[in-house]
């Protein structure tokens, strides 16, 4: 029977395993961290929260994993690598964007008259000339917005692009479990950059014991946004390098903290006061895989962690076998008497001399040895005994490295198609394997990264009429675009033209 007890012993050992194995081999260096100064202790000493697993052991293990990679690569790839656009809230070229119009200045009254801020007197079914200015004014203020965008995202990042920013992030999500952005902000409050901060160097600290006002914006209709205020306790983030503990606050955190001590303060001049050469603190927007134990984020390989465990012992003891398991070709046996001392060396250089190349092809060894005694009895034995069969002809434990790749694959929910590996597959199963992952784990994945972006990003942003969505891999297959187009005009729908 599983009790508590004991899943508690079976997760200790596995840390000890991760540990024996990935930390043990690690040597800090001290001019970088002395003593009693290390990060582990820096973190401890912020009031840090334990991570469930060490974020930069984790980044160790897919180092020296052989499964590993791949997968990650796939999801950065598939989910991030295809770039994005953004889509209309309202297609003002479209036949119903006036009856799409209408609907929104309706809502957006509903929801003043329970607010009680609706005039009186005033219909909530607006008029045709209502609409028409409206209309008119939207659009207008839609070109302006998708510029915004435009220049917002091509910039958002010093030295990449968003899709790269995206890619990294992807990487730190599936590696440990975590990724983090750091929001800059100009001089009046707008979202200004995004920069990409490693996930191993970043804590979280306990949620704050005081909730905050926090201030949001919710849609009430299409185009158009109400202020929402709350009550919420939120966190802070510590960030150590080498020995320098940098504080960030929650995105969408009105308060001011200390960059330098992670202290919240009234105001900027109150933060001054107290330390001159100290700032406020930016905002940490935090990606996780959920984890229900932990509010950090755990990476889903953790499961088969044993597994990469395993195959990297396995691919060791086969690189070992060349230094210090190796099998001679063959063995000289002597019985009946002894080769002479100044016959080894002369054997050892004939072979390593005259027995390659093709001149050398039909030279033949002659060996010499001295009997033990006289008579028949003292004849000497030599023989040639061929040790191939002695010989390991290929590595060990293959079947066992192989399903502990599809284990792992198999944590990722990827085909092997999209680990690399080609064989055992023709048209009709690439293409299915392909649409598996494309609909069971791809597009979920950006579907949800989509939410938080339009969410967070874009609401703070004030953008009304654009919604941010990823691309998806553009697939083209001319036999069957030519042969649904042949259809169509048989049965009449397509029509092609005279000539």
């Amino acid at each position: 029977m599983t009790t508590p007890d004991a899943i508690h012993a079976a997760d200790e050992r596995l840390q000890t395993i991760l540990k024996a194995h990935v930390v043990g081999a690690t040597v800090q260096d001290p001019a970088s961290r002395p003593a009693g100064e290390d990060t582990a202790s820096a973190f401890t000493s912020a009031g840090a929260l334990i991570p469930p697993y060490d974020p930069e052991t984790l980044c160790l293990l897919v180092e020296h994993s052989n499964s590993l990679r791949q997968n990650v690569d796939a999801y950065a790839t598939n989910i991030d690598g295809n770039g994005y656009r953004f889509d209309a809230v309202i297609d003002f070229d479209a036949e119903d964007a006036r009856a799409k119009v209408a609907d929104a200045i309706t809502l957006e009254r509903l929801a003043a008259r329970e607010a009680r801020t609706l005039p009186e007197g005033m219909s909530t079914t607006p008029s045709a000339e209502e609409v028409s200015a409206r209309f008119t004014e939207l659009r207008q203020a839609a070109r302006v917005e998708r510029a915004r965008l435009d220049a917002f995202f091509d910039f958002a990042c010093f030295d990449h692009s968003f899709v790269d920013l995206r890619r990294r992030t992807r990487q730190d999500l599936e590696v440990t479990g975590n990724a983090f952005w750091e929001v800059l902000r100009d001089g009046k409050g707008d979202l200004a950059r995004l920069v990409y901060v490693p996930s191993y160097t970043v804590r979280l600290l306990p949620l704050d014991r005081e909730a905050v006002e926090v201030t949001e914006r919710a849609r009430v209709s299409p185009v158009s946004f109400d202020t929402v205020r709350s009550r919420r306790r939120m966190r802070r983030y510590v960030q150590v390098q080498s020995t320098e503990c940098v504080y960030f606050k929650s995105f969408g955190d009105p308060r001011v903290v200390s960059r330098s001590t992670g202290r919240v303060f009234d105001d900027i001049a109150a933060l001054k006061a107290a330390k001159p050469d100290d700032g406020p603190a930016t905002e940490l927007l935090h990606f996780a895989i959920h984890s229900p134990r932990s509010p950090y984020g755990v990476p889903r390989w953790v499961g088969t962690l044993l597994c990469v465990l395993g195959s990297r012992q396995m691919e060791e003891v086969n690189f070992l076998y060349f230094e210090n398991k190796s099998v001679p070709p063959m063995a000289l046996l002597v019985s009946g008497g002894r080769i002479s001392e100044a016959s080894v060396p002369r054997i050892e250089r004939f072979i390593e001399e005259n027995l390659k190349g093709k001149a050398n092809f039909h030279k033949i060894l002659i060996l010499e040895a001295d009997g033990a005694g006289t008579g028949d009895g003292g004849r000497a034995k030599i023989e040639l005994r061929p040790l191939t069969d002695a010989q390991q002809q290929d590595a060990l434990f293959q079947v066992y490295d192989e399903r502990n790749i599809d284990k792992v694959g198999s944590a990722f929910r990827l085909p092997r198609l999209l680990r690399g590996e080609s064989k055992d597959f023709n048209r009709a199963t690439a293409e299915s394997a392909l649409r598996f992952a494309e609909d069971q784990v791809f597009q979920p994945e950006r579907d949800e990264f989509d939410f938080l972006i339009n969410r967070k990003l874009l609401a703070d942003m004030g953008i009304r009429f654009w919604r941010f969505r990823s691309q998806t891999p553009v697939t083209r297959d001319p036999e069957r675009m030519t042969e649904m187009v042949e259809r169509l005009v048989r049965v009449g729908v397509l029509t092609p033209p005279g000539g």
